[in-house]
Formats: C-alpha cells, structure tokens, sequence
C-alpha cells in the first residue's frame, strides 16, 4: 500500500532522514542515478545524507552543492567489514536516520546487519543479476570459494535483516527471487531514470567539431562503447569485431570510454590485432553526452548486466543501439525493438549489426528515434523519483504500525 502523498512523510514532524550507504560516489551507475535522484527528491519530506565506505569519488562536489553531508568512512575496498560496521553504526547513532538505503555488497551486508543492531528499516538496492552462471565467463579473477562466501553473506543478511529491496530491473528480481532467496512480494521493480529533457541538446555545430577533433574529418562509422574495463561489458568482442568491419568500412573508428583492471589486456588485444589506428581506449571521461552524439552506433555488447546506465544514455540522445540478446537488455530494450541484438560473445554478429546501421542510416536513425521515445516514455526520472519516495513513505507508514501494534500488546 503507498502512503496518501496528504500524508506528509514525517516523523514526529520532521521530514524523512534516509542515510544512502554506499561503496564510494565514483562515475558507476548507482553513483549516477543517486547524484540524479536527491536534487530531484522533495526536499520538504526527505532529508538524505551519504555514507561512503572508501573514498570519495565524482559526485561528492555534486552532492555537496545539493546541500547533502557526505560521511567518509575511510575502509579500503575489499575488506574490513567489521570496521565498516563499528563505523557505521556510531553514525546511525549521531545522525538518527529513519531508514537505511544501501547499494552494492559491502555496503548491503553490513548495513543490513548495522540495521537490525539499531532498529532501523534498510531498503538495499539490486542492481546487477550476479551469482547466475554468466558471472563467470572470460573472468579469471573470480574464485568460486570466494563468490561462496559472498553469495552466502549476501543471501542470509538479505533473508534475515533486509526490510524492503528495489530491483533495477525485472530480470534483477528474478535473479535475487532464485539466487538469493528474497521472497518476491519484498521486492519493489523501479528502474534506472534519466532526464529526457535536461539541458537541452548542444549545437549540432559544437557536436560536430568535436567529432572531428575525437576521430578525424574521414572517420565512418564512429562506434562508441562506455563501460567499465571488465570481463563482463563484453569489450574485448567488440574489439575482436572491428577487422570485420574495416573490411567493409576501412575508416572505421571504435572509442572505448572506461576505466578498469582490464586495461592491460584490452592494450595487449589491440596491438596483436593491429588496431591502434581504430581502436581507442579513453579512461574515464566527463565530456559523455557528446560522445554520444558524436557517435554513428553505440554498441553494448555486455554478457550480463543490472540495467544498463550508458545503454540508458544512449538511447536517450537518439543513438542507434546495437545489445546483447541477453534478457535484461531486451527488457530495457522493449524486446529489442529499439536497438538491434547480437548473439553474446559474437564478433561476428556484432561486426554484421554495425556494419548494417553504417550501411542503411535512415534504419539507423528510425531505430535511435524509437529508442528515445521509448526511453521518454517508460524511464522518466521524475516518475523514478516519486517511486522511491513512495516507497519510502511505505516503508515508515509499516514500521509506524507495526510499532503501534507492539504498544497495544
């Protein structure tokens, strides 16, 4: 049941407190959605504060300019969990939230658990479709022992502490219904949002002249890929795919944007493929919006995925998509009626699929216009917004019955 937006989300005539608890505010896309969704959220109702278990990151200045404390817990990634829960808990203790909002693993685990030692409601939010067989294709790092040991923390805290849940996506709930155990009716769908409207576009002109400054005046197709270097985004196939194109399109040029442990070896395969005039890797970048315009295909050739921020970006500028027919991105992509899909794992098909939209632009463009309204349609950030605050409001209207119910006994 959601709360009657006449009742004001307030607790003894207070607005909301809601402590968002997260690994750090790097450029990933809870990081991107959380500094897109508190400026937006009504700040009448809802007080929010960050906590980071790590470092800062990207948005802490965003946040900061939005009036939002940000709490720097100082434990290196990868560990130290106790300390992270001592931390934790002498917050809760001074700040007083009314409920707990956590993301990722570390900060689920240990904020479920700091939630039931303080009394407090922990929402955590899903946002990837992990422990599924795929996790582990072209991933070396990963140690069965070790995914052990996390999937069995993350299951019995969820099972045990975890108050609500909000899954990114259908597939997401499916996934945390099987693979860890989260009975389905505590687990609310609301998907990645963005501003459709924003800023406004930049002049055709700006964009131009920084493609040219990015590929060259010849460069055709201009591919765009954005995402962490891991095994999981699939870069090292769209790599494997660019000869295939260059028979067709020998301008062709492929901008890989992203920073990650991959790096090294993603070098390694474009020099013994002799792409270094083709293919470029560009780190971490702020300028996102206008390589998205400047591009002709972005491609996400992923082979798993939560939701998909950049793929969300993307179609939001009307870039024509090429995704993997894996089930979340044909979710997100209306069954793939917005983008094309390519088998996972497939140069093949992928270099096929870009060859297609190079060679046919009027398809090209028909599927990015379809792509942008889909996306206006159904991922509206307002509409994300009032769904959490919803969800919220719910949330505090249960534990105030169920606190009223244990008075009466």
């Amino acid at each position: 049941m959601i709360v009657p937006s006449e009742q004001v989300a307030v607790r003894a005539g207070r607005p909301l407190r809601v402590l968002h608890v997260l690994e750090d505010l790097g450029t990933a896309g809870a990081e991107r959605q959380l500094a897109a969704f508190i400026p937006r959220s009504d700040r009448n109702q809802f007080l929010y504060e960050v906590c980071v278990f790590s470092s800062g990151g990207r948005f802490v200045g965003t946040l900061r300019e939005a009036g939002v404390p940000i709490h720097v817990l100082g434990v290196a990634t990868g560990g130290g969990m106790l300390r992270c829960a001592l931390r934790l808990r002498r917050l809760v203790r001074e700040i007083n939230p009314d409920i707990l909002h956590a993301v990722l693993f570390r900060p689920g685990v240990v904020t479920r658990a700091v939630g039931k030692w303080c009394g407090r409601p922990v929402v955590t939010t899903l946002v990837n479709t992990t422990y599924e067989p795929e996790w582990y294709l072209d991933n070396p790092r990963l140690r069965r022992w070790k995914v052990w040991i996390t999937h069995t923390l993350d299951s019995l805290t969820s099972r045990l502490w975890g108050t609500a849940f909000v899954a990114i996506s259908e597939s997401v709930k499916a996934s945390a219904a099987s693979q860890l155990g989260i009975p389905r009716q505590k687990i609310t769908v609301i998907p990645r949002g963005i501003d459709s409207k924003g800023d406004g576009a930049p002049p055709a002109g700006d964009v131009a002249r920084f493609r040219v400054t990015l590929a060259g005046a010849a460069a055709y197709p201009v591919i765009l890929n954005i995402g962490r270097l891991v095994p999981q985004k699939g870069q090292q196939y769209a790599i494997k795919a660019m000869p295939l194109v260059l028979r067709e399109f020998p301008t062709a040029r492929l901008f890989i944007a992203g920073e990650g442990w991959l790096r090294n070896s993603l070098e390694r395969l474009i020099a013994a493929e002799g792409l270094q005039a083709h293919v470029t890797l560009l780190g971490e970048r702020k300028d996102v919006d206008l390589l998205l315009r400047a591009a002709d295909v972005f491609i996400f050739p992923s082979l798993y995925e939560g939701f998909g921020n950049a793929l969300l970006e993307a179609m939001a500028v009307g870039a024509p998509c090429i995704v993997s027919r894996i089930k979340t991105l044909v979710e997100v992509t209306e069954g793939g009626r917005v983008a094309l899909l390519v088998d996972m794992r497939s140069p093949e098909d992928l270099a096929a699929k870009i060859v297609q939209l190079a060679q046919d632009r009027e398809h090209a463009r028909r599927l990015g216009l379809a792509a942008r309204e889909w996306v206006e349609s159904r991922y509206d950030l307002r509409e994300i917004v009032a769904a959490l605050e919803a969800l919220y409001r719910d949330l505090t209207a249960e534990e105030h019955g169920h606190n009223r119910m244990a008075a009466g006994s």
